[in-house]
Protein backbone atom coordinates (compact mmCIF):
# COMPACT_ATOMS: atom_id res chain seq x y z
CA UNK A 1 0.00 0.00 0.00
CA UNK A 2 1.08 3.61 -0.96
CA UNK A 3 1.53 6.40 1.74
CA UNK A 4 -0.65 9.15 0.55
CA UNK A 5 1.20 11.61 -1.69
CA UNK A 6 0.56 14.48 0.27
CA UNK A 7 -0.81 16.06 3.80
CA UNK A 8 -0.01 14.75 7.15
CA UNK A 9 1.36 11.35 8.02
CA UNK A 10 2.78 11.29 3.86
CA UNK A 11 6.03 9.76 3.75
CA UNK A 12 9.42 12.05 3.35
CA UNK A 13 12.13 11.26 2.04
CA UNK A 14 11.31 7.89 1.01
CA UNK A 15 14.31 6.63 -0.64
CA UNK A 16 16.13 6.91 2.39
CA UNK A 17 13.71 5.40 4.84
CA UNK A 18 12.69 8.67 6.84
CA UNK A 19 8.81 9.28 8.07
CA UNK A 20 9.15 12.83 8.76
CA UNK A 21 6.14 15.21 7.94
CA UNK A 22 6.66 19.05 8.84
CA UNK A 23 3.37 20.41 10.22
CA UNK A 24 3.42 24.22 11.00
CA UNK A 25 0.86 24.44 13.73
CA UNK A 26 0.39 27.54 16.39
CA UNK A 27 -1.05 25.99 19.85
CA UNK A 28 -1.73 27.18 23.27
CA UNK A 29 0.42 25.48 26.31
CA UNK A 30 -1.87 22.80 28.14
CA UNK A 31 0.33 23.56 31.00
CA UNK A 32 1.76 26.94 31.41
CA UNK A 33 -0.58 29.02 28.99
CA UNK A 34 2.29 30.17 27.05
CA UNK A 35 1.25 30.56 22.74
CA UNK A 36 3.45 29.26 21.35
CA UNK A 37 4.17 29.79 17.36
CA UNK A 38 4.97 26.85 15.69
CA UNK A 39 7.81 26.27 12.77
CA UNK A 40 6.64 23.21 11.79
CA UNK A 41 9.60 21.44 14.22
CA UNK A 42 8.43 22.75 17.46
CA UNK A 43 7.04 19.87 19.33
CA UNK A 44 6.87 21.31 22.80
CA UNK A 45 6.30 24.58 24.58
CA UNK A 46 9.44 26.77 24.96
CA UNK A 47 8.77 28.19 28.20
CA UNK A 48 7.92 24.89 30.33
CA UNK A 49 9.49 22.09 27.84
CA UNK A 50 6.31 20.41 28.12
CA UNK A 51 4.67 18.76 24.88
CA UNK A 52 1.37 16.44 24.09
CA UNK A 53 1.52 13.14 22.40
CA UNK A 54 0.42 13.60 19.42
CA UNK A 55 2.63 12.00 16.86
CA UNK A 56 3.26 8.39 16.19
CA UNK A 57 5.83 9.13 13.60
CA UNK A 58 7.58 13.13 14.04
CA UNK A 59 4.61 15.74 12.45
CA UNK A 60 1.52 12.92 11.70
CA UNK A 61 -0.24 13.96 14.25
CA UNK A 62 -1.34 10.24 14.20
CA UNK A 63 -1.10 9.15 17.91
CA UNK A 64 -4.53 8.45 19.22
CA UNK A 65 -3.45 9.43 23.20
CA UNK A 66 -3.36 13.21 23.46
CA UNK A 67 -1.65 13.14 26.75
CA UNK A 68 0.64 15.78 28.15
CA UNK A 69 4.08 14.22 27.57
CA UNK A 70 6.22 15.36 31.26
CA UNK A 71 10.01 16.73 30.40
CA UNK A 72 12.11 13.88 32.57
CA UNK A 73 15.30 14.09 30.69
CA UNK A 74 17.82 16.84 28.83
CA UNK A 75 21.14 15.66 27.38
CA UNK A 76 23.97 18.21 26.53
CA UNK A 77 26.09 17.19 23.77
CA UNK A 78 28.72 19.35 21.90
CA UNK A 79 26.31 20.41 19.44
CA UNK A 80 22.72 20.05 20.45
CA UNK A 81 20.74 19.53 23.52
CA UNK A 82 17.84 16.67 23.43
CA UNK A 83 15.00 16.69 25.47
CA UNK A 84 13.54 13.58 26.94
CA UNK A 85 9.53 13.36 27.42
CA UNK A 86 7.47 10.70 28.92
CA UNK A 87 3.56 10.76 28.61
CA UNK A 88 1.66 11.15 31.21
CA UNK A 89 -1.39 8.80 30.04
CA UNK A 90 0.36 6.09 28.38
CA UNK A 91 4.54 6.42 29.57
CA UNK A 92 5.34 6.60 25.84
CA UNK A 93 9.20 8.31 25.92
CA UNK A 94 10.21 10.23 22.99
CA UNK A 95 13.03 12.34 22.19
CA UNK A 96 13.23 15.79 20.80
CA UNK A 97 15.76 18.29 20.09
CA UNK A 98 15.67 21.46 21.83
CA UNK A 99 14.88 25.03 19.70
CA UNK A 100 16.83 28.06 19.93
CA UNK A 101 14.07 29.87 21.50
CA UNK A 102 13.53 27.28 24.45
CA UNK A 103 13.93 29.14 27.83
CA UNK A 104 17.61 28.64 29.25
CA UNK A 105 16.50 28.80 32.34
CA UNK A 106 13.59 25.79 32.06
CA UNK A 107 16.65 23.71 30.27
CA UNK A 108 19.04 24.09 32.88
CA UNK A 109 16.37 24.02 36.16
CA UNK A 110 15.32 20.36 34.27
CA UNK A 111 18.70 19.30 34.03
CA UNK A 112 19.52 20.06 37.85
CA UNK A 113 16.12 18.34 39.08
CA UNK A 114 17.65 15.31 37.13
CA UNK A 115 20.92 15.67 38.56
CA UNK A 116 19.27 15.30 42.20
CA UNK A 117 17.19 12.53 40.78
CA UNK A 118 20.06 11.03 39.85
CA UNK A 119 21.80 11.81 43.07
CA UNK A 120 18.92 10.35 44.99
CA UNK A 121 18.67 7.01 43.07
CA UNK A 122 22.10 5.96 42.50
CA UNK A 123 24.17 6.23 38.74
CA UNK A 124 22.92 4.45 36.25
CA UNK A 125 19.08 4.24 37.23
CA UNK A 126 17.59 6.88 34.79
CA UNK A 127 14.28 6.31 36.48
CA UNK A 128 12.84 5.88 32.47
CA UNK A 129 12.15 2.44 32.50
CA UNK A 130 12.43 -0.05 34.73
CA UNK A 131 14.66 -3.30 34.40
CA UNK A 132 18.62 -4.92 35.64
CA UNK A 133 20.37 -3.54 31.79
CA UNK A 134 18.59 0.02 32.57
CA UNK A 135 19.86 0.33 36.10
CA UNK A 136 23.46 -0.68 35.22
CA UNK A 137 22.84 -4.36 36.77
CA UNK A 138 22.91 -6.51 34.42
CA UNK A 139 24.99 -8.40 32.49
CA UNK A 140 26.98 -6.31 29.88
CA UNK A 141 26.34 -3.29 32.25
CA UNK A 142 30.09 -2.90 33.51
CA UNK A 143 28.85 -3.58 37.22
CA UNK A 144 31.15 -5.84 39.36
CA UNK A 145 30.43 -9.47 39.57
CA UNK A 146 29.18 -10.83 43.06
CA UNK A 147 31.96 -12.96 44.42
CA UNK A 148 31.27 -16.80 44.78
CA UNK A 149 28.64 -16.32 41.62
CA UNK A 150 29.56 -19.21 38.75
CA UNK A 151 30.05 -17.43 35.28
Amino acid sequence: MQPPEDGPGAARGADDGRRFARTPEDFACLVCGATVRGDGYTNHCPACLWSRHVDVNPGDRAAPCRGLMRPVGVEMRARETVLTHRCESCGHLRRNRTSPADAESALFALAARVADEVSLRGPGDTGLRGGAAVRGTGRGSGAPRRRGRPR
